[in-house]
């Protein structure tokens, strides 16, 4: 029973990582439009990011019968996700639910 964490990829794993990336973009705006030497919204922003991609990767993950999304709730699995595309230690999988359509994984195993 050992959870397995992912990247979301399409288009649901496309518009999740573009409202995260919106906050790294915004601490990189702080950071050149400043005069100051140090910048405190800047490093505020860039820790944010930083926490928001840590949540999203410890959040997403799938078990024996649960899926997990961090912008949904835990979901239980009708049947096992597949595997699309396989190169060296890259694995892209489709998962199909009932309530949510399909989403495309990738995940890095060794």
């Amino acid at each position: 029973m050992k959870k397995k964490h992912f990247i979301i990829l399409g288009r649901s794993g496309l518009i999740y990582f573009c409202w995260i990336l919106i906050v790294f973009f915004l601490s990189l705006i702080f950071l050149y439009e400043s005069t100051k030497v140090f910048n405190w919204p800047a490093l505020i922003c860039a820790l944010i990011f930083l926490i928001l991609l840590l949540y999203t990767y410890f959040n997403s993950y799938w078990d024996t019968s649960i899926f997990k999304l961090p912008f949904r709730s835990r979901t239980k699995m009708s049947s096992k996700p597949t595997i699309l595309l396989q190169w060296h230690f890259f694995k892209i999988y489709e998962i199909k639910l009932d309530e949510f359509g399909h989403y495309y994984l990738l995940r890095f195993e060794k």
